[in-house]
C-alpha cells in the first residue's frame, strides 16, 4: 500500500507537468505546500512558502514528509525513521549455583526458563544434603534432597538490574536437627515447603548474573511433631552465580 501510495504521488506530479517551483508532499494529508529555499537535515525540515517574500522560514518534521518535487525535475523520496525501543536482548535459559547454600552443607543448582517476553520465569531447583548435624540451623530440618518448582514474575523484564517476585514450592527428605534419647540421628522422613521468593538480580555481562534472595513462607515436617513443631514458618537466603545461554 505504501508502494502504491508514492506510485500514485509521483503519477500525479509527473503527469501534471508542473516543474516551475518546488513541492512539498505530506504523509497524513492530501495535500502539498509549494516551497523555496529547503533545506533537509536528519532533524528538520526549512522551507519558505514560494508565494512569499518575507523571508519566513518554516521548520517540519522530516517523519511527515512523504516526498519533495524539485523545479529542475528531481524527486526526493523520504524515508520515514524507525523507532528504536530500548531493549535487552536477553537468552531465555539460566543454570543456577546456589552458592549460599554450600554454609548449610547442600549442594544446590537450578535451571530456569524465561517466558511472556521476560516477565516470567520457572525454575526448577535440584539439591543434596550431606550433613548429620547443623548447629547454625533451628529450622529442625537436615535436608538430604529437594526440588521443587518456582514461578518467578519480573515486573520490569529483563535487564542488567532486575527485581523478581513469586510462589514456590519445595519437596524433599531429611532427618530431624536434632538427636533422640540414644543420640543417634533420626531416619530421613518427607517434609515440604511453600515459599514467597523475592529476588535481586544483576547481570555486570549478559551471559553472568550474580542474584540475592529471600525466601519466607511455612514448613510442613512430620517427623518434627514431637517437638510441636510439625508445621512452622520458616525462612531462607540464598546468594546466587548464574550464567544464561
Amino acid at each position: 500500500m505504501k508502494n502504491l501510495t508514492i506510485l500514485f504521488v509521483l503519477f500525479l506530479v509527473f503527469s501534471s507537468g508542473l516543474f516551475a517551483q518546488d513541492y512539498i508532499y505530506f504523509r497524513d494529508q492530501q495535500k502539498r505546500i509549494a516551497a523555496k529555499n529547503i533545506k533537509i537535515t536528519a532533524a528538520e525540515i526549512r522551507y519558505e512558502n514560494y508565494d512569499a517574500d518575507d523571508g519566513q522560514v518554516y521548520i517540519i518534521n522530516p517523519d511527515r514528509v512523504n516526498l519533495i518535487t524539485y523545479e529542475n525535475g528531481e524527486v526526493r523520496l523520504l524515508q520515514k525513521k524507525t523507532k528504536i525501543i530500548n531493549t535487552y536482548d536477553f537468552k531465555k535459559n539460566l543454570i543456577t549455583f546456589h552458592l549460599f547454600d554450600l554454609v548449610i552443607s547442600n549442594f544446590t543448582i537450578s535451571y530456569e526458563r524465561i517466558i511472556s517476553n521476560g516477565k516470567v520465569g520457572i525454575q526448577i531447583p535440584f539439591s543434596l544434603g550431606y550433613a548429620t548435624h547443623i548447629n547454625v540451623n533451628d529450622d529442625f530440618v537436615i535436608s538430604k534432597f529437594y526440588s521443587g518448582l518456582n514461578f518467578n514474575f519480573y515486573p520490569t523484564g529483563q535487564g542488567k538490574i532486575r527485581y523478581f517476585l513469586g510462589p514456590g514450592i519445595r519437596v524433599g527428605t531429611g532427618h530431624d536437627n536434632h538427636h533422640n534419647n540414644d543420640n543417634q540421628i533420626n531416619p530421613d522422613s518427607f517434609y515440604g515447603k511453600l515459599l514467597i521468593n523475592n529476588g535481586v538480580i544483576f547481570s555486570p555481562i549478559q551471559p553472568l548474573s550474580l542474584a540475592a534472595v529471600l525466601s519466607l513462607g511455612i514448613r510442613y515436617f512430620p517427623e518434627a511433631g514431637q517437638h510441636n513443631e510439625e508445621m512452622k514458618t520458616t525462612a531462607a537466603f540464598s546468594f546466587n552465580l548464574s550464567y544464561r545461554f
